[in-house]
């Protein structure tokens, strides 16, 4: 069982031994995992949420062609995978939940902030990574959200 009351150390280890990777810069993690409002950051993690969306179709896509799929399959992939609702259920199977800050204001952890932050940790390793397409992916893949 996780505590209520994790440290920011406590909650970047967990996560990292969740998504199986060390971060370099703490920090990318750090704001991977912080709602808008839960910092003095007023955005939270939702730009970190835009890179990982934004990688994350770039995945499932580069896997579609690989597999020599047509646009239209890896459009419906794409589609498919990279939702809220599909990301929510990841977050929720890898268990991130309790790592998560939310805003202070709505006191709990919703799906859609689940999602986005399943998004922002993309990022985050992508960042962290030195911008390492190849570990993104494996990211990806060791998420659940891909198969390989």
């Amino acid at each position: 069982m996780v505590s209520l009351i994790l440290t920011t150390d406590e909650r970047i280890r967990a996560v990292e031994a969740i998504i199986d990777y060390e971060f370099v810069d703490k920090t990318h993690l750090e704001k991977a995992l912080a709602a808008a409002g839960a910092t003095k950051d007023p955005e939270g993690n939702k730009p970190g949420a835009a890179l990982g969306d934004a990688q994350l179709k770039i995945v499932i896509i580069m896997d579609g062609l690989r597999s020599g799929h047509s646009i239209g399959h890896m459009a419906k992939r794409r589609d498919t995978l990279a939702t809220n609702p599909k990301l929510t259920q990841i977050g929720d199977q890898l268990g991130l939940k309790p790592y998560i800050r939310p805003n202070p204001a709505q006191g709990f952890v919703p799906d859609s902030l689940v999602a986005t932050t399943v998004q922002a940790i993309i990022g985050a390793v992508f960042l962290d990574s030195n911008k390492d397409f190849r570990r993104t992916s494996l990211l990806i893949v060791h998420m659940g959200i891909l198969e390989q």
